[in-house]
């Protein structure tokens, strides 16, 4: 019987429902590979026990607190005591065979400079022990500092494959050397081709609805020294939408795409706004109900490819540049609002209602473009690591 190889698949959560369906889209791509997989998970405050065991995932031992990483020490830990944590269901570094970084969107300036710092030493040790170490599609940059670039170079010229998600980090990336490898690969992102799974976490709406998706992180003290003002100028320019649409006999529906501070949100737009709330689990069912909407307005990334990759005509509101890429992906660019206010919202919709049946086809086309694209991508990474 093959040896299994063991695979882990960082940068997901089970709480985020974007960063699951990345999980869920690189198992899926997993299990295409003409060998056994065995999955491994590191410990985090987002990836509870419960629900890696669920998955039959392997925990990885790793020991890192601010710059102190001593995991690949664990590595070289005597065979006998490694075993030892294995009857425990543990690896460490030495023993995963193949990493996949899905994190999305994890490095750049806005980001701690030792994020991408730990990420590089772990790929180039990956490298030396001609082990892959791929970067599924995400968004990258910009990288400003000269030791963000020596960092982003060693992951440059050491990772297995780093696909990049849009054309803006591409430009990012490649201010960091002199020449891009091949295994440098714009494509897009890669939860378009899942499968949406309807469960009985689906409420039933009688009316046609539309589905509003907030995001805490737009509005976050975190990322805005003026997080007060941009709160109130957000949920006021979702409860414009919402009344608008029910104006139209729509239902709205705020779908929290996240968790306690995405609810908040959500109570707030429904102060103001005739709208149900739903929270969705699993984030299948969640893709299920974003795709039997009218429409959707989204902050959260893979709440918009959740709608478009269904055909659903979707606006999304943007802080960062990885999502009007997206957008124009699916032919939507123009309907990517950045300088989000109640009346920029408000014109973005009407030209979006009035335009709904056209809109609708093309992105069912363009959908179906990003899903082969999606498949080359996968065999591009079958034929590295095979």
């Amino acid at each position: 019987m093959q040896k299994p190889l063991f695979v882990e698949i960082k940068g997901v959560q089970f709480r985020n429902k974007g960063a699951y369906l990345m999980l869920l889209a690189c198992l899926d791509g997993l299990n295409k590979l003409q060998r056994p997989v065995e999955l491994v998970l590191s410990p985090g405050p987002n990836l509870p026990y419960p629900e890696r065991a669920r998955f039959g995932a392997w925990q990885k031992l790793s020991l890192r607190r601010g710059g102190l990483d001593l995991t690949p020490l664990i590595g070289k830990l005597p065979a006998a005591v490694q075993r030892t944590f294995n009857r425990y269901g543990m690896v460490s570094e030495q023993q995963v065979d193949m990493v996949l970084e899905a994190s999305g969107f994890a490095y750049g300036d806005q980001w701690p400079l030792r994020f991408l710092q730990n990420t590089a030493k772990e790929v180039v040790r990956f490298a030396k022990a001609g082990k892959p170490f791929i970067f599924m599609p995400q968004a990258l940059g910009p990288f400003s500092s000269t030791q963000s670039k020596a960092a982003m170079r060693d992951i440059i010229q050491h990772a297995t494959l780093l696909f990049v998600r849009d054309p803006v980090s591409l430009q990012h990336v490649k201010s960091c050397v002199d020449t891009l490898p091949d295994s440098v690969v714009l494509t897009p992102d890669f939860t378009v081709g899942l499968t949406a799974r309807p469960n009985d976490e689906i409420p039933v709406i009688a009316t046609p609805y539309a589905a509003l998706i907030p995001n805490n992180k737009v509005v976050s003290k975190f990322n805005h020294a003026n997080a007060e003002q941009l709160r109130s100028d957000y949920i006021n320019a979702f409860a414009a939408a919402a009344n608008k649409l029910a104006d139209h006999g729509m239902q709205c529906v705020l779908v929290n795409h996240e968790g306690k501070e995405d609810a908040l949100l959500c109570s707030e737009i429904a102060a103001l706004a005739p709208c149900h709330i739903v929270q969705i689990e699993d984030p299948l069912a969640v893709k299920a109900f974003i795709g039997s909407a009218e429409l959707a307005i989204s902050s959260r990334f893979h709440g918009a490819v959740n709608a478009l990759s269904q055909g659903v005509p979707c606006i999304a509101t943007s802080w960062s540049h990885k999502y009007h890429a997206m957008m124009t992906d699916f032919g939507m660019g123009d309907y990517c609002v950045a300088d989000l206010s109640a009346q920029s919202l408000l014109n973005a919709l009407q030209q979006l209602l009035e335009n709904k049946v056209a809109l609708t086809n093309e992105i069912k086309t363009n959908a179906v473009a990003l899903k082969q694209k999606n498949a080359e991508m996968w065999q591009r990474l079958y034929h590295a690591v095979n």
